[in-house]
């Protein structure tokens, strides 16, 4: 590298570190950003994305959450997390990792929809998460980062007789319990996928309130999980 590119690197890196933190909270249309690891320009502009994020969510699934969304970042998170704060009575606040804000994978879309759509059946939940982040968000996350959840899962499920474990997993419970969390989140985002595409959005929030595949679809879960498997073989 040449001396006036190590200066503009240098330079670029003191500029950044010389760049007023953020100490507290920041707030902006709904959203909330409370962090003192981010430069106030950074969170600003994150605070900003996330605007639009939660506006995608409410255009899909309706406005079921008025309060503001508090979103802590911070390098001492491994994971995003909301579901799991909401259900323990802190429904609005999420965990968010500095590192996947800072390098663009963050889960934003996926714990927003956990606010706007919380549910004690963790398979169903996620499912919902991880599909609508695939096919809204502005940036690639966990467990896909950005690819089609169906070939994906195809390949997922070679190995799972039954889908009907996972969809046993309750709150607080984690679907790692059954097996490895990225082929979990993988499945479950493409089989709600499948559903919401198949038979609407209507059919699937009937599902998400009762839980009962039978009442609202006519068909077991173990019928639809065969139909979903037929769908994307091959794709």
């Amino acid at each position: 590298m040449s001396l006036y590119g190590l200066c503009i690197v240098g330079l670029s890196v003191f500029a950044l570190q010389c760049a007023p933190v953020l100490r507290g909270a920041l707030p902006c249309e709904g959203v909330e950003v409370i962090t003192n690891e981010l430069t106030v320009a950074e969170a600003e502009e994150y605070c900003r994305y996330a605007v639009g994020e939660r506006r995608k969510v409410e255009v899909f699934w309706g406005a079921t959450w008025n309060a503001p969304i508090r979103i802590n970042i911070s390098s001492s998170y491994r994971i995003s997390r909301a579901l799991v704060p909401g259900y323990f009575g802190n429904r609005g606040f999420m965990e968010m990792p500095l590192r996947t804000v800072r390098n663009n994978t963050s889960a934003l879309l996926h714990e927003i929809v956990h606010i706007y759509a919380p549910s004690n059946n963790r398979f169903l939940a996620e499912g919902l998460a991880v599909y609508l982040h695939t096919k809204l968000a502005g940036n690639p996350a966990f467990p896909n980062f950005g690819e089609d959840l169906r070939p994906l899962a195809a390949r997922g499920f070679s190995g799972v007789k039954s889908l009907e474990a996972l969809n046993g997993v309750r709150m607080p419970g984690r679907l790692s319990t059954v097996m490895v969390e990225e082929t979990a989140y993988t499945l479950a985002g493409s089989f709600v996928g499948f559903l919401i595409e198949s038979h609407g959005l209507a059919s699937f929030r009937g599902l998400y309130e009762t839980e009962n595949y039978e009442q609202v679809y006519g068909k077991s879960l173990d019928i639809l999980e065969k139909e979903w498997r037929v769908s994307i073989q091959g794709k």
